[in-house]
């Protein structure tokens, strides 16, 4: 009987331990699944806090304020540039705004464009270059802290501060004319102020002094130009000429004109001096044949006489006078002008062919008109 209730009593005490320990078992599953929902909240909640760290971090960047500048000069966006411009291009009174804007649209055309952050950059002032793709930088963006606009965390918001476009009027008018003569640079008339030195005296003033002046050399050069120049002119009369642009030397010339009121009556009285002159040297005409064609008191008629040599011309027979023509002419003012006038004479000969021997003339001739009336002022050999 003893042997039964003690085993009885063990029976129980086992039991006891059993549910004892079953009791622990429930806790740990119980607390094992409050701590890993508990982590899994909480990652859940960080991962939530980090995703919107880093996007918050990533909105504060500098550098995604400055690419979206950049994005206007992708689209080509002429008007936001001008208007963003920190400092507007000097222009000079040639050209205006349009002609600038005109510029900036040349430089951004057809090109893409990233941005760089500046070797000048800083954490507080942050600077970026905008680059084409091939590496040219064309302009700066300095930002500024962007005080009305409050980010989480402690980041600064940022704005657009400076936009620094590079321009670089590298044009220029580098312009030769007569220094009579009226130029205009895109409309607008030059002056005095725009002479690359002192007028240039004409070397052909030995030919018509002292009757008359032809006009010296105007250099003109005008500078800070953003586009190639539209460059016109007017003649002493006021009438528009031609000017010739030399892509060499990438410079302006404009020449004397080469008509004018009165060149059949000039160009009549040309071809007879010539012929008289060409007539005197071989004797065909009186000692006394030039006389009517210059000034009284001619240096060029003196020097004529002194230096002719005409008693050793060759004896010949009948001389007829042909084929006489103006083969160039300039015209200074509107009392000097110069000719290139051709003759011929066919001269019959004592010996040889019977057939006239052709004796060509051509004379450089500077006509001068002294108190209306047109005489030689002197000739270029």
């Amino acid at each position: 009987m003893k042997s039964s209730a003690n085993k009885h009593e063990n029976n129980t005490t086992e039991n006891g331990k059993s549910r004892k320990l079953n009791y622990f078992l429930i806790f740990l599953v119980c607390w094992l699944v409050l701590v890993t929902g508990f982590i899994a909240w909480f990652l859940l909640r960080f991962n939530d806090f980090a995703a919107k760290y880093e996007e918050q971090y990533q909105a504060s960047l500098p550098y995604h304020t400055a690419e979206a500048v950049t994005a206007h000069f992708n689209a080509h966006d002429v008007d936001y540039i001008w208007e963003n411009m920190a400092q507007k291009p000097e222009v000079t009174v040639f050209e205006d705004e349009t002609t600038v804007k005109e510029y900036v649209t040349s430089l951004i055309s057809d090109k893409t464009f990233v941005c760089a952050e500046a070797d000048s950059s800083t954490d507080s002032d942050p600077e970026f270059y905008v680059k084409t793709s091939d590496g040219l930088v064309v302009a700066k963006i300095i930002l500024a802290e962007d005080k009305s606009k409050e980010l989480p965390y402690g980041f600064k918001a940022w704005k657009e501060g400076q936009l620094e476009f590079y321009t670089a009027a590298n044009e220029t008018a580098d312009i030769t004319a007569p220094s009579t003569y009226k130029i205009f640079v895109n409309g607008k008339e030059l002056n005095d102020s725009h002479l690359a030195g002192e007028v240039e005296e004409s070397e052909l003033n030995q030919y018509v002094k002292p009757y008359a002046e032809i006009p010296g050399t105007a250099h003109y050069q005008i500078t800070g130009l953003y586009a190639k120049p539209v460059v016109t002119a007017k003649d002493y009369t006021g009438h528009e000429c031609e000017c010739i642009y030399d892509e060499n030397t990438d410079t302006y010339s404009v020449g004397f004109i080469k008509d004018f009121e009165g060149k059949d009556e000039l160009s009549e009285f040309a071809i007879k001096f010539a012929s008289t002159f060409a007539n005197y040297i071989s004797q065909d005409a009186g000692a006394t044949a030039l006389d009517k064609y210059f000034p009284s008191g001619s240096q060029q008629l003196s020097y004529i006489k002194r230096n002719s040599s005409r008693q050793l011309y060759t004896k010949h027979g009948k001389v007829e006078i042909k084929n006489g023509e103006i083969k160039d002419i300039t015209v200074f003012s509107d009392d000097v002008v110069y000719m290139e006038v051709y003759v011929e004479q066919h001269m019959q000969m004592y010996f040889g062919s019977k057939e006239p021997e052709v004796i060509p003339t051509d004379a450089h001739v500077y006509f001068v008109k002294i108190k209306g009336k047109w005489y030689v002022g002197g000739i270029q050999y």
